[in-house]
């Protein structure tokens, strides 16, 4: 269900009261391993078929895509002519929701004019965010990345983090602060300055993506990225989504900063999830500037 900013306030409320403590789904661990499987086979479906057709299959009607404001994934690439362009992508990083129907894959990607092209001319990063459908097939619903330098060395081994069940976690879940009024105290200390906020609500894995830099993966390399970039930053929400389980969260929307007296504009797409004692962190930090406007002549 994709909601607007005038009713995700209101469902996050209403998901993440005191009351709403939900255990791991007892098959969690099957349905992380479906929704990599889903990722590899959308992987090769672009390589057997073309990316336009990969997305068009693997996109659920209503998914998020951003060109450069969020829209519809599937008019995008509908509207997107088939160029021949050779993506290869990998997942290397999972997790999914205790309700076992929603999670996020990201990993490294590289392109290349075509199949028969021997050197890749751009790398990058993704994040695709996954949802069980009505049918049980799991779809995309909402897909950003990154180009970056060529990495060095080869991809990470894939991990998976799979929701435990722990009393210590069901206890701490109902005495946490919501994720509403977490969120609230980001954004009001963004304000003043983006780095401590984002590193305040951090969790020691978050993985933070910026258009032109490798991902920073880890609270202390995080650190380095954000206060190289840290600014007086205003956030407004256009969408997002939360599992049923109340565990895991996503939101996008618009993003302006001032720094050094210099103005930014772009999107942002952050991933929320509760730790294992129940307390709501940033997992996943993404931010893209808008092209910068060519002065009038």
């Amino acid at each position: 269900m994709q909601l607007r900013a005038t009713s995700l306030s209101l469902l996050l409320c209403l998901l993440v009261g005191p009351s709403m403590v939900r255990a791991a789904e007892p098959g969690s661990a099957e349905a992380i391993s479906a929704m990599v499987e889903s990722e590899k086979k959308f992987a090769q479906t672009g390589q057997e078929k073309g990316t336009r057709a990969a997305f068009l299959e693997f996109m659920a009607d209503d998914a998020i895509v951003f060109r450069p404001g969020p829209m519809n994934g599937k008019e995008a690439w509908t509207k997107r002519p088939e160029t021949g362009l050779n993506l290869v992508w990998e997942p290397t990083f999972a997790a999914i929701a205790r309700s076992a129907n929603f999670g996020y894959t990201t990993g490294p990607a590289k392109w290349r004019p075509n199949k028969q092209d021997e050197k890749f001319v751009g790398y990058g990063q993704f994040v695709s965010v996954w949802k069980k459908q009505k049918d049980g097939l799991w779809k995309v619903v909402l897909d950003c990345g990154i180009e970056n330098p060529e990495p060095a060395g080869q991809p990470e081994t894939l991990r998976t983090l799979v929701p435990d069940d722990s009393q210590q976690y069901a206890e701490g879940h109902r005495k946490a602060v919501p994720l509403p009024q977490v969120h609230q105290k980001f954004v009001e200390a963004a304000k003043s300055n983006s780095a401590e906020a984002t590193l305040a609500v951090a969790a020691e894995e978050i993985r933070v993506y910026r258009e032109g830099s490798l991902p920073a993966l880890g609270k202390n390399t995080a650190g380095i990225l954000l206060s190289a970039k840290a600014s007086k930053m205003s956030f407004q929400q256009l969408g997002g989504d939360m599992s049923s389980s109340g565990d895991l969260a996503y939101s996008y929307g618009k993003y302006s900063l001032a720094r050094d007296g210099n103005l930014e504009s772009g999107h942002f797409f952050q991933i929320w999830q509760t730790d294992a004692v129940g307390t709501w962190k940033l997992v996943v930090d993404w931010q893209q500037e808008l092209p910068k406007k060519e002065p009038a002549k």
